[in-house]
């Protein structure tokens, strides 16, 4: 079984590697492939670990589900602006499984524990200077990018919020990769409706994979402590 999961695990990576290349080189059909494969492999090595929590497992799943759809619609975003919409919302339904997920992990594992005022304020400036730099560009986006921001930083302190720490390693994974998912979503922004700049989407699309990753084992390591419990 363990082997079995390895395989799913070893999947994904050669098909980060592939999608990495694809960006670089710019084979654009290739990402046809390599893209929308990326959250169905991860979500495949996800399933395959028994969880007895389900509702946790099934928000992670749901999660991970919205994350291809999103990755799919941003394909065609050439094509027509739509697209581009449909895949923020997609992503936007998949923060909100995660910001439940952690939501869940908190009552779970720190009940009653107070947010730090200190980190709150930090997340809050964080999303405030990144709208006020792209709010220029995002034209009648405007309203939709400061949802999406804010649902991001609430993503990312729920998850601070949720662990113990330094004791609960399940928690620096989920913390690393919702701080790396900032990062990518940030970066794509800053390049849509700020500046474009060369790097953009191999830097989005490796902050990206390596913030899913981090998210699925981390999720995935918090609700296998949990069996039996």
């Amino acid at each position: 079984m363990k082997s079995a999961n390895k395989r799913w695990l070893y999947l994904f990576l050669l098909d980060v590697m592939a999608d990495l290349l694809a960006v670089y080189f710019g084979w654009t059909s290739m990402r046809y492939v390599t893209k929308p494969l990326l959250m169905l492999l991860l979500l495949g090595w996800f399933a395959a670990y028994y969880i007895q929590d389900k509702r946790g497992r099934m928000l992670v799943i749901w999660a991970l589900i919205f994350s291809w759809g999103g990755d799919t619609l941003l394909l065609f975003t050439s094509e027509s602006e739509y697209f581009f919409i449909g895949g923020l919302v997609s992503f936007l339904i998949a923060h909100i499984f995660y910001l439940l997920f952690f939501t869940r992990v908190k009552k779970q594992n720190r009940p009653g524990r107070p947010w730090n005022p200190l980190v709150v304020f930090l997340v809050l400036v964080y999303v405030g200077i990144l709208f006020y730099i792209l709010k220029p560009g995002t034209g009648s986006l405007k309203v939709p990018v400061l949802v999406y921001a804010s649902v991001l930083g609430a993503m990312l302190l729920t998850a601070i919020h949720a662990f113990h720490f330094p004791a609960q390693l399940a928690g620096a994974f989920c913390v690393t990769g919702a701080m790396l998912f900032v990062i990518s979503d940030s970066l794509l922004a800053l390049d849509k409706f700020y500046s474009p700049f060369k790097a953009a989407p191999l830097l989005v699309m490796t902050t990206y994979c390596l913030a899913q990753l981090l998210l699925v084992t981390g999720s995935r390591k918090y609700l296998q402590s949990r069996n039996n419990s």
